[in-house]
């Protein structure tokens, strides 16, 4: 049996490499007190000639971070460059990198609102309790351990996910047709740098020999292989049914391996 030595390089984090973390600041939907912000009514033009970041509202603190915001698909969309030179900034940029704070909240000052009830029962915006506001200055973004607006988290997850399908797809691509090698796994080898895959190449059949024959030798072979075949129909149909089973049970079971790699292999990459 032939095998194939696919090398797959470990690839640095995104996450560790990017300087920024983009967050979703603010959407038009309810937050946890029933109040909506309209996201075409922020007025920013103030908040960009002083983008503070702060840490849990905590204006009495020197700022983390600083922010660049824009609206993205109806949504305030703030990209935060943490401090790196203070020892603060930098725990949190950590935390925020690796998963474990993944949310923010405005602080902003109402220009004009009114309360949901008082708008029109047909208003998108309407509901028995909370504040609209049609207008509002933004004034800081935070950083917060728990959002008012429970959609105003990291954008940084979701481009993740939609990297590690594109991987995925791909590699699957590159191993199943760029490489022409069979799905067994033989075995999976780490080092410093890269994992090393070897699978199972299929042998390649070397054409036969066409021999010359007689025109009665072959007829008369093939009405001996004939006589046999049919002898051996009716007992070879039931061995073949089960042939058939346990060959579509082993390709199923090789088929959720190689899937269950190429899962480890997306995580190896962008983890």
């Amino acid at each position: 049996m032939k095998t194939y030595t696919y090398i797959v390089k470990r690839a640095k984090s995104r996450k560790k490499q990017t300087d920024r973390v983009s967050f979703v600041a603010s959407t038009a939907s309810p937050d946890r007190y029933g109040d909506i912000i309209d996201q075409k009514g922020w007025i920013t033009s103030n908040y960009r000639k002083n983008p503070v970041v702060l840490l849990n509202h905590d204006s009495s603190q020197l700022p983390i971070g600083k922010g660049n915001v824009s609206i993205k698909n109806q949504q305030l969309v703030i990209d935060v460059e943490f401090d790196d030179e203070d020892p603060r900034a930098q725990e949190v940029k950590r935390k925020a990198q690796n998963g474990f704070m993944n949310a923010v909240s405005v602080g902003f000052r109402p220009l004009e609102s009114k309360s949901r009830s008082e708008l029109s029962s047909d208003s998108p915006y309407y509901g028995k309790r909370g504040m609209y506001y049609s207008k509002a200055e933004l004034l800081e973004v935070s950083i917060v351990t728990i959002p008012a607006n429970g959609e105003a988290t990291m954008l940084e997850q979701k481009f993740y996910n939609s990297l590690k399908e594109d991987l995925l797809s791909e590699m699957k691509n590159l191993i199943k047709e760029n490489m022409f090698i069979s799905k067994h796994i033989l075995e999976v080898i780490e080092e410093d740098d890269r994992y090393v895959v070897s699978f199972a190449k299929g042998e390649t059949e070397e054409p036969e020999e066409i021999e010359e024959i007689e025109e009665e030798e072959i007829e008369e072979e093939y009405k001996e292989e004939e006589e046999e075949e049919e002898e051996k129909d009716l007992s070879e149909e039931s061995t073949e049914d089960m042939e058939k089973a346990d060959k579509e049970e082993e390709e199923e079971k090789e088929d959720k391996d190689f899937n269950d790699l190429i899962e480890a292999f997306a995580y190896i990459l962008t983890s």
